[in-house]
C-alpha cells in the first residue's frame, strides 16, 4: 500500500453567468472567471447555486483539481482510495451535500482548466469513483475508486503520467440539473496540498495485487 499526495498544481476554477446554468457550468472549452492554485483552503471549493441581488439573478459554478504523480510507481492497483478533507457550508440533505469525482485532462495551471472534467459540448468525463455525502462536521472523506478508475491509474502508471481528477457537486453539475432559485445549493470547503504539514492534504492510496 502507498500514499501519494497531491501536487501543488491543485486548485479551483469558477465560472458564473446570469443567463442561464448551462453557460456557468460549461464545456471543454470553456475558461474559469474564477482560478487559485496557491490557496491553502477554499470555503467555495465546489459551489453550485442560482440567487438573486441587486445585479439581477446569477448562477455559480466551482470545481476542483488534483493531480496526482504515479510515475513512480509500478505494479498492478487493484484498489484506490482518494481522500479530501472537506466540509459542508451548504445545503444538508436533498443530495445537494453529494460530491463525486471524475476524471480530467492534464492541467495547465489557469482558468482554462475550468472545462477539464468535459469530453465536449456538455458531457462529462468518466466518473471515477462513489457518490459522497459531505458532512457538517470538516475531515477526511473517502472516496471508493471504481474500475474505471482503476484502469485509468493502472494506464497512467504504464506511461508514467499524471493521475488527475476533478471534485464537483453531484446533484446539480455532474447531473446536469440547475439549481434553482433561493432553493438547495452546494457549498463544499476544501484543503489543498499548499495547507501546512500533510495532516489535511488531499491523498491517494494505493493497493497492489
Amino acid at each position: 500500500m502507498v500514499t501519494i499526495y497531491a501536487g501543488t498544481g491543485d486548485s479551483y476554477a469558477g465560472l458564473t453567468d446570469s443567463s442561464s446554468w448551462a453557460n456557468a457550468r460549461g464545456s471543454v472549452t470553456s475558461s474559469g472567471s474564477v482560478y487559485a492554485s496557491t490557496t491553502t483552503y477554499h470555503d467555495f471549493a465546489v459551489y453550485n447555486l442560482y440567487s438573486g441581488g441587486r445585479g439581477g439573478n446569477t448562477y455559480f459554478c466551482r470545481r476542483s483539481y488534483f493531480p496526482f504523480d504515479v510515475s513512480g510507481e509500478s505494479g498492478t492497483v487493484e484498489s484506490a482510495t482518494i481522500e479530501l478533507y472537506l466540509d459542508n457550508l451548504g445545503t444538508v440533505g436533498s443530495n445537494a451535500d453529494d460530491v463525486t469525482l471524475v476524471e480530467a485532462t492534464a492541467l495547465e495551471g489557469s482558468a482554462d482548466d475550468y472545462g477539464n472534467c468535459f469530453t465536449g459540448l456538455s458531457a462529462m468525463k468518466t466518473q471515477v469513483s462513489d457518490v459522497v455525502t459531505v458532512s457538517t462536521t470538516a475531515g477526511y472523506h473517502t472516496f471508493t475508486i471504481n474500475s474505471d478508475g482503476i484502469a485509468a491509474i493502472r494506464y497512467r502508471i504504464g506511461i508514467s503520467g499524471t493521475f488527475t481528477i476533478c471534485l464537483l457537486g453531484n446533484q446539480f453539475d455532474y447531473r446536469n440539473a440547475a439549481p434553482s432559485l433561493g432553493a438547495d445549493y452546494t457549498k463544499i470547503q476544501c484543503y489543498y496540498s499548499n495547507y501546512t504539514g500533510t495532516n489535511r492534504d488531499p491523498k491517494l492510496t494505493l493497493t497492489y495485487s
